[in-house]
């Protein structure tokens, strides 16, 4: 067994969440992360929450969760003589990971050549709100505004609301979360290569296009028909939403005919799933009132607790609306290792979500807590060893234009988006992806109902599927057949790294659980994604993305003030496990050329969601009382709020996140008395009298088009954006600059537009490599290639059947 990230040095530069999230991936599987504070600490020190609501920097909640297994070193890098100690730890790091802004890199000293002399090996990468370049380089950002400005929040929270509830931001930062996730995951891909090529990379890491690329189905629905999703978009799925129950609400998800019948047998009436206008999938869907109004009186016999277990032990995707002290307690998480303890000498025991994934070995560890400011200010530069040596045997393609992941081969069992995701990702960064799939049982988004009106439907013509294939081989086996399952396995051993989102159970069915396949060939690198993990009491349960926000305690903290728990749209819960798979398979693939031996990543959508969920968590860790639904307002901030603006559901998403902002807001408004004003002093009196200052911004907004009052706030350094909906995305003068969206030919619904990808290469390729592929397109051409069967053993497979 591997070591993990044992070798790997990693400097961190910047502060608040996206780069600390970058790191704490790497850390927290035995990366040596230094990271760099300027005088005063990380600004994220101060923001809490703290116990019992006292400040102490040294113990904030944020930071905290954020910075275990990571040492502290204090540098003024506006001082030059402060970047010597720097660059000697740049000359001996493998990665480089920041988050400063592009107009103040300079005066920080933050200049890649200059690092890239240093070390010719380093990968850097740059974590910016709208990236490196396009119009909106300099834009001052806040996580309200980027993910207004990404089409989020247009869309969140469930459909069908009123018009005069405005979009919604999900609790949290979540697209500095994801940013930080996802640069992760890029960031150590490319160390991967860089470590067999000798050759850093210098990534360009985009929040705004991270928030974009989580659209999912719904950028496609627009792409595809024309059609512009919105918050207030009736549902085409039903049942899917929050229903109360004798106590607490739950959240159901019922998306296929089987489970429809099995869910109404459960509750004592079997007729409803016959029932006209009850049936199929799309006619329940646009008689959803009806529907529900013969689900509520059912679900009011029933506990929540209750209902979720019954519909889980018949395959129906319930989840229960949790809060994080329900999360911290439970039986299945802590069956399965995921509730962890942090012993800290300032702030105590704390307990904190654990490893995101379950591995084997010891990778995943709280090695030690968040570090004291300069810890390291009175110790030598040895803090970073030299890197291990790659085993023997361990061998990359060659060439100079090749991309990070280039001659990995991945053989594709998952369907809908989780796995989709994980293995998109994977693709765009070189690795050859081949997809598995059945036209007996096609992946359901094969089957989506976002396709071209003009050209009519087909599995080959969905807006969902061709955007998550692009860059994939589409190989068409028949898993029913003795010969389908032959030719899967012998694909899976000729493979670096095989992945499925299957329930529990099925892959070992087909022969190819982990332990199957490991004994065969012990150092492949195995995912499996599940809505609940592999292990623990609720092993075959199943969860989709859009429910296990409520699982995950997400929900009960995002909503209207007042209001109950909002479903946070976009099925977050898929994209989200996703990329906390995609990084674990490049650590994977990093321990197996460093140590040899394989690995397991098992991966379920409420683990993932609760530790992407860390803010509440910690808050609750800290004994604080939970937060309750705020809207797009703040627990720290003020003003952060949507306003509606001139214009038919026109709204801007403003925030001020540092006092300075304050005065240029009031002059940018015309109203510069108003800093004066006692009642707005600073930030804890703007929260006093946050609904007076609101009603304020609100009356000025009223007036005003959100794009030009964008314009000026910006100029004048606030963060500002309009809450943009997919038709303006689609038209962003800024995301066509960084060439975001790709224009690839398709064979049968000709060139269409689908999201790329949120990071750019100085040296590599980065831009989406194909296609999706169509059904099957690839078949002979793959087990060719792969497995060398000719033309006469492709003619007899196909004749028995295991070919489709």
């Amino acid at each position: 067994m591997g070591k993990g990230l044992e070798g790997l040095n990693v400097l961190e530069l910047g502060g608040g969440i996206t780069a600390a999230v970058a790191t704490k991936l790497m850390a927290d599987l035995g990366a040596t992360v230094v990271k760099v504070e300027p005088p005063g600490g990380d600004p994220a020190r101060a923001e809490g929450p703290f116990r019992g609501g006292v400040p102490d920097p040294e113990a904030g909640g944020l930071f905290l969760g954020l910075n275990a297994n990571k040492r502290s070193l204090v540098l003024d890098l506006a001082a030059p003589q402060e970047r010597e100690r720097l660059h000697r730890l740049i000359a001996r790091a493998d990665v480089l990971v920041h988050n400063v802004a592009p107009a103040a890199q300079a005066a920080l000293g933050i200049d890649p050549k200059r690092f890239a002399a240093l070390n010719p090996r380093l990968v850097q990468l740059s974590i910016t709100p709208y990236g490196m370049t396009g119009p909106y380089r300099d834009y001052a950002e806040a996580d309200l505004t980027l993910i207004h400005g990404g089409g989020w929040g247009y869309v969140c929270p469930s459909p069908g609301m009123t018009p005069d509830l405005p979009p919604l931001k999900p609790f949290g930062r979540h697209a500095l979360i994801q940013a930080g996730l996802h640069g992760g995951f890029v960031a150590l891909a490319a160390a991967f290569d860089a470590m067999h090529s000798g050759r850093g990379e210098v990534i360009d890491l985009s929040v705004h296009e991270v928030v974009a690329s989580l659209l999912g189905r719904h950028l496609m629905e627009h792409t595809y028909t024309g059609r512009i999703p919105t918050r207030l978009t009736p549902r085409t799925n039903c049942p899917s939403g929050f229903f109360p129950c004798k106590d607490t609400a739950v959240f159901i998800h019922v998306s296929e005919e089987a489970q429809w019948k099995r869910f109404v047998t459960m509750l004592g009436r079997p007729e409803l799933a016959e029932m006209e206008g009850f049936h199929p999938r799309e006619v329940r869907g646009a008689n959803s009132a009806q529907v529900e109004a013969a689900l509520l009186p059912l679900l009011a016999e029933w506990t929540a607790e209750e209902l979720f277990l019954a519909a889980q032990e018949n395959r129906v995707c319930v989840c229960q609306v949790f809060g994080f002290d329900g999360l911290a307690a439970h039986e299945h998480l802590r069956a399965r290792g995921f509730v962890a303890e942090q012993h800290h000498p300032r702030a105590g025991r704390i307990v904190m979500p654990g490893a995101p994934y379950a591995l084997q070995g010891d990778w995943w560890a709280l090695r030690s807590p968040a570090p004291a400011l300069g810890e390291l200010n009175g110790q030598g530069d040895d803090v970073f060893g030299e890197p291990p040596a790659l085993r023997r045997g361990a061998r990359r393609p060659n060439g100079r234009d090749r991309r990070p992941l280039a001659g990995i081969r991945v053989l594709d069992f998952t369907w809908v988006w989780a796995g989709p995701y994980t293995t998109f990702c994977l693709s765009n960064l070189g690795a050859e992806v081949f997809k598995v799939e059945s036209a007996h049982r096609p992946d359901r988004t094969r089957r989506a109902n976002n396709y071209p009106p003009e050209l009519g439907s087909g599995l080959n013509r969905m807006g969902t599927f061709n955007a998550l294939g692009q860059g994939k081989k589409s190989v068409s086996l028949n898993l029913a057949t003795d010969e389908g399952k032959a030719l899967a396995r012998r694909m899976a051993l000729a493979c670096d790294v095989v992945i499925s989102n299957f329930g529990t159970g099925v892959m070992e069915r087909l022969g190819m659980g982990a332990a199957d396949l490991h004994a065969e060939k012990p150092d492949l690198v195995i995912a499996a994604i599940s809505g609940f993990g592999h292990t623990g009491p609720y092993r075959r349960y199943t969860g989709y993305g859009q429910a296990i926000c409520a699982q995950g305690g997400l929900s009960a903290q995002t909503g209207y003030p007042g209001g109950e728990a909002q479903e946070v749209a976009t099925a977050y819960g898929d994209p989200n496990a996703a990329i906390y798979v995609a990084f674990a398979i490049a650590a994977a693939l990093v321990a197996r050329d460093r140590y040899g031996g394989g690995q397991f990543i098992d991966a379920s959508l409420w683990e993932t969601m609760a530790a992407t969920s860390f803010e509440g968590w910690l808050n609750h860790a800290l004994g604080n009382p939970p937060y309750k639904p705020m809207g797009n307002r703040d627990p720290r901030c003020a003003p952060h709020n949507l306003y509606r603006c001139r214009g038919d559901d026109a709204w801007l998403a403003l925030a001020v996140t540092r006092e300075a902002q304050w005065p240029a807001l009031c002059a940018a408004m015309g109203q510069p008395a108003l800093a004066a004003d006692p009642r707005f002093a600073d930030h804890a009196a703007r929260k006093a009298h946050e609904d007076e200052l609101d009603a304020l911004i609100g009356a000025w907004a009223a007036g005003q088009d959100p794009w030009e009052a964008t314009a000026r706030l910006q100029a004048a350094g606030v963060a500002a954006f309009p809450s943009v909906n997919l038709k303006e995305l689609v038209e962003d003068p800024h995301l066509a600059a960084r060439d975001f969206f790709t224009r690839i030919p398709h064979p049968e619904v000709g060139v269409r537009l689908c999201p790329g990808t949120p990071w750019r290469f100085r040296h590599r390729p980065w831009a989406v490599p194909d296609r999706a592929p169509l059904l099957g397109e690839h078949t002979d051409a793959v087990l060719g290639g792969v497995l060398g069967l000719d033309a006469a053993e492709l003619a007899t497979l196909r004749a028995a059947g295991a070919l489709e």
